[in-house]
């Protein structure tokens, strides 16, 4: 019997990395990893240097196989022998790759999120009348509703008037409208929707320090004095571990096809324990002064403060929107899992901000 064939986009990104661990851990299907050459590295050896980096490197060329190409071509430019491979034994696609970074330009994440989503739906299709596609896996964000609103974003349905607050969150609205478009045609779907992916829910590892782990260093760093938002505000994480548990309990039921899955914290912490933790465990870091932000004024900083503050601005909306999730797809399909949804109270903070100091990406 043939093994189940999974091909991803995004393996060498900080989901990608330890769902492929994951997956070879509690799966006995090969995995094929769509990537490319980046810094004067070719796509094979980018992977090869990860995978030795996670310790997973003698799965290659057993039952890991490398496929070049790039989500911003027409069938991400793979060649013609590796599309016909993927044709012939492709049961799940994984996409999960996508430009993270709250302050990219509308360009930027209309060709990586909007694009890319555009050639994994064609592809998706092509391996579905051809081959034996099964499932469609798409990696969208709790944001796609726009985190500048006060609204309750449901699972099944995406907003008419959303309210964004970066082109992050507006191009992974439109990438999921074409998703759901694709869904509504006959593709087998399911849409996982994580928050703000951060480390280790025990340890605090995470492989690359992105999307919040900046905007905690602007201000562990004195880069920034002043924050306009409310000690009551929350702002909406999850521990990597429970988004790549949930995600492959939730692609293993039938169930989930055709439908959407929160990942969130159900009680996110609030600035208020961000700032008491600062204080208490790390005294010596610069006093943050929280501000109104009906008070806040940008054109009295300084020219550099300026600078600063607008590299930040792309994260307000997580601070001061009021955006909650409904979970009741997430919590019905992992009863009886042995999966809790996750706690992000003030130990959860400490576990992630000390392996940040200790990693040396925070100096405190």
């Amino acid at each position: 019997m043939a093994k189940e064939l999974i091909f991803m986009t995004g393996a060498t990104g900080v989901l990608g990395q330890d769902l492929i661990k994951e997956l070879l851990e509690t799966t006995k299907a090969d995995i094929a990893i769509l990537a490319r050459g980046k810094n004067r590295k070719t796509h094979d050896e980018r992977v090869r240097k990860l995978l030795t980096g996670i310790g997973l490197d003698s799965h290659l060329n057993a039952r890991l196989r490398v496929i070049e190409g790039d989500v911003t071509n027409h069938k991400f430019g793979i060649k013609k022998d590796d599309l016909q491979f993927l044709e012939q034994e492709c049961k799940v696609f994984y996409h999960i790759a996508a430009l993270t970074a709250l302050n990219g330009t509308e360009k930027e994440c209309q060709q990586i999120n909007v694009g890319g989503t555009e050639h994994a739906l064609e592809l998706a299709w092509d391996l579905r009348k051809k081959g034996k596609l099964e499932r469609f896996i798409y990696f969208s964000t709790a944001f796609v509703a726009g985190s500048i609103w006060n609204h309750c974003s449901k699972e099944d349905e995406l907003p008419a008037k959303p309210g964004f607050a970066n082109y992050y969150e507006s191009s992974k609205y439109k990438a999921e409208t074409k998703v759901r478009e694709a869904m509504a045609k006959g593709l087998p779907t399911t849409i996982i929707r994580p928050s703000i992916v951060v480390g280790h829910s025990e340890t605090g590892v995470v492989s690359d320090f992105n999307v919040i782990y900046p905007f905690f260093k602007l201000f562990a760093h004195g880069a920034l004095s002043k924050l306009p938002t409310h000690l009551e505000n929350t702002f909406n994480i999850v521990p990597i571990d429970f988004v790549i548990r949930a995600t492959a309990a939730i692609v293993k039921d039938p169930r989930s096809i055709n439908k959407a899955y929160h990942l969130v914290a159900p009680n996110p912490p609030s600035i208020g324990t961000l700032l008491r933790l600062a204080r208490e465990e790390y005294p010596n870091m610069p006093p943050v002064e929280v501000m109104h932000p009906k008070d806040f004024q940008k054109s009295k900083m300084n020219a550099q403060e300026q600078m600063v503050f607008a590299i930040m601005e792309p994260y307000l909306g997580y601070l001061n929107g009021h955006l909650t999730f409904d979970t009741t797809n997430t919590c019905e399909i992992l009863k009886g899992t042995g999966i809790p949804m996750p706690k992000t109270d003030y130990d959860f903070l400490k576990t992630i901000v000390h392996y940040a100091v200790k990693a040396g990406y925070l100096v405190l």
